[in-house]
């Protein structure tokens, strides 16, 4: 019976899209020679050298918005020199007058609403992974490591450039060393290349070779660039030490302050395999999280802020497997601690330290990219008191464990790809091993007009002797199936997929995965245009059918239908979203906490609204709402969910940034408490608000600040309670329950403060600050000033560190 619904729904989904049967091209590739050079190019944005003067030529640039396909309103030149050390690019934007560009000075990777110039190139041609080196106007650099369709901005690496304002036109001059790219050694022929162009204040972005917004990929549609020679590099091999001074005070008042050192080691072999080694890394600078209270039975995922995690880390990206806040995070045993009537848990560590990491890329000649890291975390133990006796034993909460993660990814025809993806987690004495291993397949037609994709995993539990009493199996094995197809260029696209997690797969231990038992249906239909003939610069409308099924009872968890659109308006750059939703009556089968038991969801509907002006101007905004409307429901009553946010720009130097986001829930309904063999749950009216500051203050391109300041309130009220049938209903009650003794009046207050003086290239000095606090109580009739006063006098922990790390090039050391 179960296959017959699988089937059924299949075909349904499939006849429902196989009309999407429209082709696309993509435009012709331009072309431009690099030029070898002997003089001595010096990076000052002046232009005077004479191999300049030679091969500068006309850009030709086209507009990808707001009017996608026309020229650009202003005229640019390009050129392209090289030696066996570096290539350079210059180019010159021409203008009106001075007051046509946009200059805001802020910090490193962040190009503001400046214009900038945008150098992106695809060394091995695969149009897979490339390099993006812009500059602003102000002479901020950003660096990113591209894939076929994102942007990771976390790579940095070490080049020169300078910016030249003159009072008709704007120049760039770059110098990119290639030891700061990979490419491949023997032939270059295949290098691909293209330019960019933004004007702010012209609302225009505009590229040499052109993008076609309706074709897809961006790598894939960049021009050739010929005439490299084989290139030679010198030694690559790069040293980071760094040293710090951190003091740290905790919310009990003790207080501790540490002198520490490390270093971080770069090496690069035959320019194909990138070694990078942290010994001792230091994260006490990284951003807080932004905390809430979780009602759900679900772990909240915090975003990855530590710079070796986030820093060429994209080929670990691939299926969304890797979750390397795991490696330092929370003991596994934390919460798992048996004590006796007499004895006091004394300290209890909240993460396990890390040792060393290692990281390691490289690509081989015939496309293989190869991937492999590792990270080892020390032993972590709480301290347990007797306090009859004084005596104290230690219980390991976390053993000695080694993390590691090998992706193997071999690029195929078409810009398609084959990736084998395996991670391990190997703990020290009783603790069980984890293991997952993936096969991933993305594949295109010739001209990137269909695309199939299909994903299948292995999650793997090996548990001790001494755990198998615990478990009924010695071994877990759990499985994931995905697979997708699709037209992805062209007005029309729209696919259809089909996602299956079973009740055993568990990718946690080096993953995340919220949850699993679930079968997931959907298909999506969109249609768009980005040269509309009306007051649109582009539009996009579409449909989204997705359902929902817990997997081993085969039962519909959730089902909806939405239909959307959204564009943006030629003469003012401003941007709408709209969504209509129709969600089906459904059952949530976690939210009991209770294998199998289900909890009936009524029907409602959804609007969603969004409207953001012009953000290249120096004030802008942006707001949505989110009106939820429950059909037929005696005890869910309709939410309102809504948020804005305010940029504004102040002169050159300063930023900054508020933003405030509001959930009112009244009347909705969660698990509360067991009653012997009794499932209660809580009717509840649920206030969220969320409030944001940030500014930022840049002196120059090299010296610059920046302060976070984030409070988050939430307060929960329980005005009723029922008991949770079988089917899933709920239904009244005669139990005496003090549902009021159940409300939560919870607040959390962050802010983060850094400062950075980058003193010499990839070398830097930064002054660190960051305060949490949290309070908690049940006062749900309190206001919000109330909140804050109280947060703002709770207890709370801070961070004050001092670092220097400075850049040393193993070339420059041999020279001395």
């Amino acid at each position: 019976m179960k296959t017959n619904h699988i089937i059924t729904t299949l075909l349904s989904i499939t006849t429902y899209i196989i009309s999407l049967l429209f082709s696309s091209e993509i435009s012709a590739q331009k072309t431009i020679a690099a030029h070898a050079t002997t003089s001595d190019i010096k990076i000052d944005g002046v232009l005077t050298e004479t191999d300049w003067n030679q091969n500068l030529q006309p850009g030709n640039f086209i507009q990808i918005r707001p009017e996608s396909g026309k020229p650009s309103l202003r005229k640019s030149n390009v050129g392209v020199l090289y030696n066996q050390n570096y290539l350079y690019v210059a180019a010159v934007f021409y203008i009106k007058d001075k007051k046509e560009i946009n200059r805001q000075l802020t910090s490193r990777d962040d190009l503001g609403n400046s214009d900038y110039f945008g150098l992106q190139i695809d060394p091995f041609g695969e149009a897979r992974e490339g390099y993006d080196f812009s500059v602003t106007a102000a002479g901020v650099q950003s660096d990113e490591k591209l894939s076929s369709n994102n942007g990771y901005g976390n790579f940095n690496v070490v080049w020169d450039s300078a910016v030249e304002i003159h009072d008709d036109k704007w120049i760039v001059e770059i110098r990119i060393p290639f030891n700061s790219i990979r490419f491949p050694k023997e032939n270059l022929s295949n290098f691909r290349i293209n330019f960019q162009r933004f004007s702010s204040k012209l609302n225009e972005e505009s590229f040499w070779n052109p993008i076609d917004p309706q074709v897809d990929g961006y790598l894939n549609q960049f021009g050739k660039l010929t005439g490299l020679p084989v290139i030679d590099p010198p030694l690559n091999l790069s040293f980071y030490p760094f040293v710090s001074v951190v003091n740290e005070k905790s919310p009990e008042g003790d207080n501790q302050t540490s002198f520490n050192g490390g270093m971080d080691v770069k090496y690069v072999h035959n320019n194909a395999y990138t070694l990078d080694v942290s010994l001792i890394p230091d994260f006490s600078q990284a951003q807080s999280d932004d905390q809430v209270f979780n009602l759900t039975p679900f772990e909240i995922k915090f975003n990855e802020n530590r710079q070796f995690f986030i820093e060429g880390t994209e080929l670990f990206d691939k299926g969304d497997y890797l979750y390397t806040r795991r490696i330092g995070g929370e003991p596994i045993n934390k919460n798992d601690i048996e004590i006796n009537e007499d004895e006091l848990i004394t300290s209890n560590p909240v993460s396990a330290n890390i040792l060393n990491l290692v990281k390691f890329t490289g690509k081989t000649a015939s496309g293989l990219s190869i991937g492999l890291l590792n990270g080892i975390t020390a032993k972590a133990e709480a301290e347990i008191l007797n306090t009859e006796t004084g005596v104290r034993r230690k219980k390991v909460t976390n053993p000695f464990t080694n993390y590691n993660s090998l992706v193997l990814d071999q690029a195929l025809k078409n810009n398609s790809s084959v990736t084998f993806i395996n991670n391990s987690v190997m703990r020290n004495g009783n603790f069980y091993d984890a293991n997952l291993t993936a096969l991933l397949g993305t594949f295109y037609t010739k001209n990137r007009t269909y695309s199939f994709r299909f994903k299948k995993a292995v999650s793997q539990q090996y548990f001790s002797a001494n755990e198998t009493e615990i478990f009924e199996e010695k071994d877990i094995f759990g499985h994931e199936y995905f697979g997708y197809f699709g037209k992805v260029s062209g007005n029309w696209t729209g696919g259809v997929s089909a996602k299956l997690y079973d009740e055993n797969y568990d990718p946690n231990d080096f993953g995340f995965l919220s949850r699993n038992n679930q079968l997931i249906f959907r298909a999506d239909v969109r249609y768009s245009q980005n040269n509309p003939k009306s007051s649109l610069s582009r539009y996009s409308h579409f449909i989204d059918v997705y359902r929902r099924f817990y997997y081993t009872l085969f039962e519909k968890e959730l089902a909806y239908y939405k239909l959307g659109t959204n564009g943006t308006f030629k003469k003012n750059n401003h941007t709408y979203f709209a969504e209509a939703t129709y969600i089906e009556s459904g059952k949530n089968f976690f939210e009991a906490r209770t294998k199998d038991q289900p909890f009936k969801l009524p029907a409602y509907t959804e609007t969603f609204l969004e409207y953001q002006t012009n953000s290249n101007k120096n004030l802008s905004a942006a707001g949505y709402v989110v009106l939820v409307n429950f059909l037929d429901s005696p005890i869910f009553n309709n939410e309102f969910i809504a948020g804005y946010g305010i940029r504004a720009r102040v002169g050159q130097h300063v930023f900054a940034y508020f933003g405030q986001s509001f959930e009112n829930k009244k009347g909705n309904a969660g698990y509360l408490k067991n009653i012997d063999e009794a499932i209660i749950f809580g009717q509840r009216n649920i206030n969220e608000l969320v409030n944001r500051l940030e500014l930022y203050y840049s002196i120059n391109s090299k010296i610059n600040m920046n302060v976070r300041l984030r409070h988050y309130w939430i307060q929960v009220d329980y005005k009723d309670q029922f008991t949770l049938l079988e089917n899933g209903d709920l239904k009244d009650n005669d139990l005496d329950i003090a549902v009021d003794e159940f409300n939560d009046n919870f607040n959390q207050f962050n802010i983060d403060f850094i400062a950075k003086w980058q003193f010499a290239p990839a070398s830097e000095i930064s002054l660190g600050y960051k305060l949490g606090a949290n309070a908690f109580n049940s006062n749900v009739r309190s206001s919000y000033f109330e909140n804050l006063k109280d947060v703002a006098s709770a207890d709370n922990s801070q961070t004050l560190s001092l670092k220097m790390t400075y850049f040393l090039d193993a070339n420059s050391l041999r020279k001395r």
